[in-house]
C-alpha cells in the first residue's frame, strides 16, 4: 500500500483562493499528520488495522473492502492490487477511484478526514491557539511564523504582511536567535523557513 504525496497547492482560482489559500498550512499539517498515522498504524497493526480505522464507513475484510454504513455499500475485491490513500478534508464521504482511472495503474482510494467540531472552529476560524501565540509573541512575530509555512526571503515575507523589509529582518532575527526559525541561502537570496521547534509551537 502506498500514501501519496501530500501535493502542492493547485493553481490559484476564485475557490483555493477562497476556500484553501487562507488555510494551506493548517490543510497540508493536517494531511500530514494523517500520513504519519497511517504509518504508525501500519506499524502497530497492519494492513487490518491501517483500513479499519480510517472511516466509519469503512471495513476491510482481506481481499474484499465495502465502502458505506447504513445504506447502499460497495464491496470490491482488491485482488492483490494495492491501494493508494487519499486523505481529504473536503471529500462528503469514501470514493473509491478503480485502477484503470487510478494513479499508475492502481486503485485510490479517498476519505474524509474529520477533525471534531472543537478542531474544526480551531482549523477554520484559528481558535484559541492562535490568540495565545500572538499573546506570547506579538502579532506580527505569529503572524510571520506563520507565513514561514513555506519558505521565503525577507522581501517576500515584508511583502506577505505589508511591513518594511528592515523591520521584517529584525523580527526574523529576533525568531532565529529563538530557534523557531532556520536561514539558509539560496544564490542571491536569503530563505527562511520554520525549525522543527517554529512548527511545534504553529501545532
Amino acid at each position: 500500500m502506498r500514501t501519496l504525496t501530500v501535493p502542492e497547492p493547485p493553481e490559484p482560482s476564485l475557490f483555493h483562493a477562497v476556500a484553501v489559500e487562507p488555510y494551506w498550512g493548517r490543510i497540508l499539517a493536517s494531511l500530514k499528520a494523517e500520513r504519519d498515522a497511517c504509518g504508525r498504524g501500519m506499524l502497530a497493526g497492519g494492513m487490518d488495522y491501517v483500513l479499519n480505522s480510517r472511516h466509519p464507513e469503512l471495513r476491510w475484510e482481506s481481499p474484499i473492502l465495502r465502502i458505506g454504513s447504513g445504506g447502499p455499500t460497495r464491496e470490491v475485491d482488491l485482488g492483490g492490487l494495492g491501494m493508494t490513500l487519499v486523505p481529504s478534508l473536503f471529500a462528503p464521504r469514501p470514493l473509491l477511484i478503480d485502477a484503470e482511472h487510478g494513479w499508475e495503474g492502481i486503485p485510490v482510494l479517498v476519505y474524509n478526514i474529520d477533525p471534531g467540531p472543537e478542531e474544526a472552529d480551531a482549523f477554520w476560524h484559528g481558535g484559541e491557539g492562535e490568540s495565545v501565540l500572538r499573546a506570547l509573541l506579538g502579532r506580527t512575530r505569529a503572524d510571520i511564523l506563520d507565513s514561514l509555512r513555506e519558505a521565503h526571503s525577507t522581501g517576500e515575507v515584508a511583502d506577505l504582511l505589508g511591513i518594511s523589509s528592515p523591520s521584517a529582518s529584525k523580527h526574523l532575527t529576533v525568531l532565529r536567535r529563538a530557534g523557531f526559525v532556520a536561514t539558509r541561502r539560496r544564490r542571491n537570496s536569503t530563505l527562511h523557513s520554520l525549525t522543527p521547534l517554529g512548527e511545534v509551537i504553529l501545532g
